[in-house]
């Protein structure tokens, strides 16, 4: 199975969820999430300015407009035509469950179903 299919972007921003690692770390996500993407503000996207201009594709706007869009214009090709808007570069956490949705389900209408037959049994 190609584990690339199942993993999904983790909605971390007012959650409560929780991450624990196997090095007995854990963090929750909310808070995980808003210093990775701090730290990806200041460290990463100061050292990309840097290597983008000597790589000789000049020089992306400033490391603090990241944070709420910088104003840009995208060129589609299906479209033909730019479209003015903003654009953000952020870290994601994505997450790929062990065991497929599909499984968890199947187990938990299973065991439902066998609470249904020991009630009709019983009654």
């Amino acid at each position: 199975m190609n584990s690339e299919i199942n993993f999904k972007q983790m909605e971390h921003e007012d959650s409560n969820a929780v991450v624990s690692f196997n090095n007995g770390t854990t963090f929750k996500v909310c808070k995980f999430m808003e210093n990775i993407n701090t730290f990806f503000r200041q460290l990463i996207l100061n050292e990309l300015q840097e290597k983008l201009r000597q790589a000789g594709l000049g020089t992306p706007p400033r490391v603090n407009t990241w944070n709420t869009g910088v104003d840009a214009e995208i060129l589609e090709p299906k479209s033909g035509e730019w479209k003015k808007g903003k654009v953000r570069m952020r870290v994601i956490l994505e997450f790929c469950p062990d065991e497929p949705e599909d499984a968890t389900i199947n187990n938990v209408q299973q065991n439902s179903n066998s609470l249904d037959d020991i009630r009709q049994t019983i009654s």
